[in-house]
């Protein structure tokens, strides 16, 4: 089995790269993929730099470089939405969608839908089954990606309130979505696996203060899940 495990930030692949190692470093197009072994699965680990056109670059990539990927996991961590999550959860999601796409001038599309794809796109079955087993531990629902670092709790729960009331919406991020329709589109399995490091709207410096041991957990996290697949 070949999983890519995929951090936006190179902080949220550090943990992976310091605890399995790696036996080879590729570069390409300015992306570095190191190349390890974990629980007799063979592991792609690499970088993608934040924002949607970053993971849309990486994603061909990789897929370019590597075109017998059994699994691509998006890593790291997101934020929170206040009520649903709290700093520390572990959150991975059935639905994936954009708050900043908007095509709905054109009746046959829904908020958050990109003409010529799905309203939402699905992360990856045997990876939320595999979730579920840790009863009580990971969070499912919706998260929605953009290309801003949301900080205002009202108007996000206002985009929610108006255009996702009933998608059980628990976080943000700015890559997710972005990467679900990339692998959606080139035809390869995807899921997402993240830890809450802010709520938003909550303290100005949360973000920074919980980055890091965030990130170590959603890695620590999906050791533990790769060992039972």
């Amino acid at each position: 089995m070949v999983i890519a495990i995929i951090g936006a930030m190179a902080i949220e692949i550090e943990y992976f790269l310091r605890e399995i190692g790696y036996k080879e470093k590729i570069v390409k197009n300015g992306y570095s993929f190191w190349l390890s072994e974990y629980a007799n699965k063979q592991i792609i680990i690499a970088s993608s730099g934040v924002g949607k056109v970053a993971t849309a670059i990486l994603s061909t990539t990789l897929v370019n470089l590597f075109p017998k990927l059994d699994l691509i996991i998006n890593i790291g961590v997101a934020g929170g939405v206040k009520g649903k999550t709290k700093i520390g959860d572990v959150v991975t999601f059935a639905k994936y969608a954009y708050y900043d796409a908007d095509a709905t001038h054109f009746p046959q599309y829904v908020h958050g839908q990109i003409p010529g794809y799905p309203a939402y796109f699905e992360g990856n079955s045997e990876f939320l089954n595999l979730c579920k087993e840790f009863t009580g531990q990971i969070q499912i629902g919706m998260v929605l990606t953009g290309d801003l670092f949301f900080t205002d709790q009202e108007a996000i729960e206002a985009v929610i309130a108006k255009h996702f009331p009933l998608d059980n919406v628990i976080s943000l991020d700015m890559e997710s979505a972005a990467f679900a329709q990339s692998f959606n589109h080139l035809g390869f399995p995807f899921a997402s696996l993240r830890v809450i490091s802010d709520i938003i709207g909550g303290l100005s410096d949360e973000y920074e203060k919980n980055l890091a041991i965030c990130s170590e957990k959603a890695c620590q996290y999906l050791l533990a899940i790769l060992k039972k697949m």
